[in-house]
């Protein structure tokens, strides 16, 4: 599987996990009512980010701008969602946002990263 396959399953599995976790947990039927809308951004922000990190090889400053953007888009534009525009739950909840954001973006490609420099330096070791 190469890196582009791994980092976008990874990033799947992330959202997944996170978006349940922080948006719809305890709420279960609001995620299945949800779920076809859902399912589209579990797919197609993974996508995205792999195309643009493994195919386009953009730097980690052109991502993160991305990012940013795209969460913006989402989450106020797509989701309306009020903590993040709304004084003073703003001041706390922008930075939360960028940060769960920045984790499902960059971690999978931390991991790959790190497990194919280690691989290398296996093989060239032996």
């Amino acid at each position: 599987m190469d890196d582009f396959s791994k980092y976008a399953l990874t990033g799947m599995i992330a959202w997944v996990v996170v978006d349940f976790t922080t948006a719809f947990n305890p709420d279960i039927q609001r995620w299945i009512r949800h779920m076809p809308l859902i399912w589209a951004f579990y797919i197609g922000y993974p996508l995205l980010f792999a195309y643009l990190i493994y195919r386009r090889r953009w730097s980690d400053r052109k991502i993160a701008y991305v990012m940013l953007v795209s969460a913006f888009t989402i989450e106020v534009v797509l989701s309306n969602n009020a903590l993040l525009y709304i004084f003073p739950m703003m001041l706390v909840m922008n930075p939360i946002a960028a940060a769960i954001y920045g984790v499902v973006t960059f971690i999978p490609n931390g991991w790959w990263k790190r497990r194919s420099e280690r691989e290398r330096r296996r093989c060239s070791s032996s």
